[in-house]
């Protein structure tokens, strides 16, 4: 597969590359280690094959358990499945993530973004999905996360790990809101190649307004951390786990 924004994973749904992006820093995210999708169960043998040949390695899925049995992954036989359930499931299901302590308290928020920074469930899925990309560091393995569209749970993972690596908030939204422009053509070979020139940034930000993802849902998910841990160094320390060499691990994995 080339190096691709969208990547033509035949039987996917939007499934993307986060390569390439820049950070603060003057850094870029490494190719073919962090990839965001929707639903796998649709996978070609072909697909199957082309993402063992990228090099796929870790398989997050953040999907209740009852989601994944209905519509299971296809994926290489190396692949390290995770199941790592981002909203509260119920008693009868099982998932990959530890027990959540007793006195975990439960965060009552009407948006499901708010609930997804702030649940104990919710941040021990993400917490978890941090460890295995600490654990990913061999450079020609990727680790790809995904729910069933790709867009809300995997919108909110994809915010979390691109801040984490210090890429600026208007880019992590750009990316996020690619999913409208997924959505709104039947022609990705034609969306593939718009999103390869100059004018990416404004092909995107035109499309914007269309369709099932808006860039202000994301700002909820924001505000969320700033509002209850003031900064995002607060949020990662204390929510995710996650220490400052953690932090530099990731970056040294990830970025180049």
């Amino acid at each position: 597969m080339k190096k691709e924004r969208i990547l033509n994973v035949e039987g996917s749904v939007n499934f993307r590359e986060l390569g390439g992006y820049s950070t603060k820093d003057g850094k870029s995210i490494k190719w073919q280690k962090l990839l965001r999708s929707g639903d796998l169960s649709r996978l070609t043998d072909e697909a199957v094959q082309n993402l063992n040949d990228y090099g796929l390695h870790y398989d997050i899925d953040l999907r209740s358990p009852s989601e994944a049995g209905w519509l299971q992954d296809r994926l290489p036989n190396d692949v390290i499945y995770r199941s790592y359930p981002v909203y509260p499931i119920a008693k009868s299901e099982t998932s990959d993530l530890p027990e959540l302590p007793n006195d975990s308290t439960t965060s009552d928020y009407s948006h499901p973004y708010a609930l997804m920074i702030m649940n104990p469930q919710s941040q021990l899925a993400f917490r978890m999905m941090f460890q295995d990309m600490l654990a990913n560091s061999d450079s020609k393995k990727s680790l790809l996360f995904h729910c069933a569209a790709g867009k809300d749970r995997t919108g909110v993972a994809g915010f979390l790990i691109l801040t984490a690596l210090g890429v600026d908030y208007p880019l992590i939204k750009q990316d996020y809101i690619l999913t409208n422009v997924v959505y709104s053509t039947m022609d990705q070979d034609s969306l593939r190649k718009q999103l390869k020139n100059d004018k990416a940034e404004n092909f995107v930000n035109k499309m914007n307004s269309v369709f099932q993802v808006q860039g202000d849902t994301l700002d909820i998910a924001r505000q969320a951390i700033l509002d209850n841990y003031g900064d995002y160094e607060t949020y990662f320390k204390q929510a995710m786990k996650l220490s400052k060499a953690d932090l530099d691990d990731l970056k040294a994995i990830y970025l180049e």
